[in-house]
């Protein structure tokens, strides 16, 4: 089983890279790192890093140096972070980090991205009610699809990289950015109105295709605009496939096999520069829910057919309720891609080291083909003994 440390460039400072590297892979027993390539917030608590311990960040930057050439004729180039300095922090941490023999990945932010939708509000999703949200990519986008193939492609050209993960594919929701503010209660279905795209090219994709998508605008911003007022029956019910692909008299339905081809669509591009064309490994995010994949645009049998990896986040998943999880994702993935499990040492998402303990447990005896560890710097260094038990736990 492979056991992977996901970590900050910002956790490693130059001079002790070496010396950290080596020790992650001969007294924790790690087999490799991932590296996050995009800053997630615009703050960065990181207790034990070896640089700063606070890091405010410009979310959505990559802490990388693009090379132009990559997009030359795009107008578009990843946003490199202002903490990068002269340096390209990440070709820093994963030379040095194969060099002493742990495998590298990089992982890819696809469809959340507030600095680049601030900066090009075009790519963004459309709303209902004619709103853009501004940290939501929209996947159908022919420049973001573009963008993203390209990054990619830099990437795996560049760096020493045995694979790429792939987050935050599909058509996302509002709630994605966790520093919204509001006094509206916001229910699943209600963020799921409000998160749906009605772009130009949403648009013009669905018209070509015969769906009514201006009858289907027209129904969601009536229902947003009926929520305001005060909850409504269709923003508090359960997000179900067998009543929601029934609304608009089928019409949501056609939506919905749009959207699902949409994203198979750019996660194909994607795979084809990672898997085909590099010869790189293709993780892919999934969900402890499959039946729940149709949300963002995600198709199961394609996920399975395109992935090399689909991750599954169990953060907060109570280590006895983890087993069946376990067991559907590998009921619907068959043989087809392999089963990796994201877990999080700490308190923050579970209790104890030993409820930690408990979902390492589950996972070794669910035989999934991989862990994948979150965090490091971030970390209290007490909750790098619960790290050092897991991996031990695993590899006996």
């Amino acid at each position: 089983m492979q056991v992977i440390l996901r970590a900050f460039v910002w956790d490693f400072a130059y001079d002790k890279m070496s010396s950290t590297f080596r020790r992650l892979r001969e007294e924790w027993g790690l087999d490799g790192i991932s590296f996050v390539v995009t800053n997630p917030a615009k703050l960065l608590l990181l207790p034990n890093s070896e640089q700063a311990r606070f890091q405010y960040a410009d979310e959505g930057a990559v802490c990388f140096c693009p090379e132009r050439s990559w997009y030359a004729d795009l107008n578009l180039m990843p946003i490199s972070s202002k903490l990068c300095g002269m340096r390209n922090p990440l070709k820093e941490v994963t030379e040095k980090a194969k060099e002493l023999g742990l495998r590298v990945s990089a992982v890819v932010s696809c469809c959340y991205n507030p600095s680049l939708g601030k900066e090009h509000p075009e790519l963004t999703v459309q709303n209902a009610l004619g709103d853009r949200i501004l940290h939501l990519l929209c996947p159908a986008n022919p420049t973001v699809r573009e963008f993203l193939v390209r990054m990619v492609g830099d990437l795996v050209t560049n760096y020493p990289l045995d694979a790429v993960e792939l987050e935050d594919l599909g058509y996302l929701n509002l709630t994605k950015l966790d520093s919204l503010t509001t006094d509206l209660l916001l229910p699943p279905a209600a963020d799921f109105l409000l998160s749906r795209c009605f772009c130009e090219y949403c648009c013009q994709i669905a018209v070509e295709r015969g769906i009514e998508i201006e009858r289907v605008r027209f129904f969601v911003q009536t229902e947003l605009e009926q929520f305001f007022i005060a909850p409504t029956e269709l923003s508090l019910s359960p997000l179900e496939w067998d009543f929601w692909e029934g609304l608009v008299e089928g019409e949501a339905r056609k939506v919905i096999h749009m959207r699902m081809d949409i994203v198979s669509s750019l996660l194909s591009l994607l795979v084809e520069q990672i898997s085909h064309k590099h010869d790189k490994r293709a993780h892919v995010e999934g969900h402890l829910l499959p039946a729940s994949l149709w949300q963002v645009g995600i198709d199961r049998q394609r996920l399975r057919e395109l992935a090399d990896v689909v991750e599954v986040d169990a953060k907060e998943v109570a280590p006895e309720r983890l087993p069946p999880y376990l067991l559907l994702n590998r009921q619907v993935l068959g043989e087809q891609a392999e089963l990796w499990v994201r877990l999080h040492p700490s308190e923050r998402f579970i209790p104890n080291k030993q409820a930690f303990l408990a979902q390492v447990r589950a996972c070794k005896e669910q035989k999934v083909d991989g862990v994948v560890i979150v965090g490091y710097g971030s970390l209290r260094k007490q909750n790098w003994d619960w790290i050092r038990e897991a991996i031990t736990l695993l590899k006996s």
